[in-house]
């Protein structure tokens, strides 16, 4: 049977796992910087992703596989149409230098030149002020909830396209390159906040097992625990959406009966 109706698919029961990788976009946020001698906020960063150059060891070879931006995840049918999943994803998020923003609160740091109080003012950030990435990423740890559907297949069933559409949460845990008033901060993997996701792909599927799945995932990142100095008191606040367009390769193991 072949054209574009609903199917049965006989996926209860099965597992599935995919690698891919990321494009990202990013709102602008407003970014608080706090520690003992300074408190300001920066208000609608602009901020973008970092792609790394196309080439085929540093998107193919197993010991460099976490350089460009990835995902991986894998999932479980809990009936034909509905599974849940867990995965991860390794975006990149890096500040545009030099763009020019507004700036509330102070800087009080011996033998520096922004020392003082700002009230709306406009600031530069400049390589000697201030550097902030998550470029280790923004990695984005995730439980979702999903729905398949399946609209044709080809004679024979060796091919398949089904819809997936899901709802997913997750754990923020970057590692965040910061160089404020050039002193460089620990840049090292913590718990900073929590995100959540919308997502809607297409998914065409071959010889029943191999899978092909373009996704778009959107949603909401709140982190108010970044790790941005050596300092304990010190951190750094933001919160942004996010959007992605994603392109997976992976497998289905297990199908039902």
């Amino acid at each position: 049977m072949s054209g574009f109706a609903q199917m049965p698919k006989q996926d209860k029961g099965s597992f599935y796992a995919y690698w891919g990788w990321n494009r990202g976009w990013y709102t602008k946020s407003d970014i608080r910087i706090y520690g003992s001698d300074h408190d300001f906020t920066l208000y609608d960063v602009q901020a973008k992703d970092l792609q790394s150059d196309f080439r085929f060891k540093t998107y193919f070879f197993v010991n460099r596989l976490t350089i460009p931006q990835t995902n991986v995840k894998a999932g479980y049918f809990l009936t034909d149409r509905y599974s849940v999943a867990f995965g991860f994803d390794h975006m990149k998020y890096k500040v545009v230098q030099n763009q020019s923003v507004i700036m509330d609160g102070y800087i009080d740091r011996v033998f520096s030149h922004y020392n003082g109080e700002y009230s709306n003012e406009e600031i530069r950030i400049a390589e000697d002020f201030l550097r902030y990435n998550h470029t280790d990423g923004l990695n984005y740890v995730f439980g979702e909830c999903n729905r398949h559907d399946q609209w044709w297949q080809s004679p024979g069933g060796k091919m398949k396209l089904r819809t997936e559409a899901g709802l997913g949460v997750a754990l923020l845990r970057p590692r965040t390159d910061v160089a404020f008033l050039n002193y460089q901060g620990p840049n090292v993997y913590h718990n900073a906040g929590y995100g959540v996701h919308g997502k809607l792909g297409i998914n065409l599927v071959l010889w029943k097992h191999f899978s092909v799945l373009s996704e778009v995932k959107g949603g909401f990142i709140n982190m108010q625990n970044i790790r941005a100095e050596f300092d304990a008191s010190s951190g750094a606040q933001q919160r942004f959406g996010f959007l992605q367009a994603n392109i997976h390769v992976g497998a289905t193991f297990g199908f039902g009966k």
